[in-house]
């Protein structure tokens, strides 16, 4: 899969809130890095992250843009935007309106699915809107 394709299809996935699907667009070890959640591996950590993410955000829409591929390597400029009307990462819902903006640094497989994630984003940024 080529990282336009997965970019695609991962924004529809998140802005329809379906699990399933970002499910199938990856593949164990499913290793995922972000300043939010740190390290985490598995399918099933890669889920209970969603639902959590959609819990905490009942409106979460996300736009993600490729910036570019080589080999089995690829980067995306994404944005989340919501409310953070649940609780998210042991923050008590606090009302306010979010837009969240980061880097994701993907690797695929053979099999043209992601493997691996890495988060960079502004924890600053995250703190300010969430209070």
């Amino acid at each position: 899969m080529q990282i336009h394709d997965f970019a695609q299809r991962a924004a529809a996935a998140v802005n329809a809130h379906d699990a399933d699907t970002i499910l199938t667009l990856w593949a164990e070890p499913a290793n995922y890095d972000s300043p939010l959640t740190g390290p985490q591996s598995g399918l099933e950590a890669l889920r209970t992250r969603e639902l959590a993410l959609f819990e905490g955000f009942s409106d979460l829409r996300a736009t993600i843009t490729p910036l570019g591929q080589e080999g089995d390597t690829g980067a995306m400029h994404v944005r989340f935007d919501g409310t953070h009307d649940g609780t998210y990462a042991g923050l008590a819902p606090s009302g306010r309106t979010i837009s969240l903006e980061m880097i994701a640094v993907i690797t695929f497989n053979g099999d043209d699915r992601v493997i691996s994630e890495r988060i960079f984003i502004d924890s600053a940024a995250i703190a300010a809107q969430l209070g």
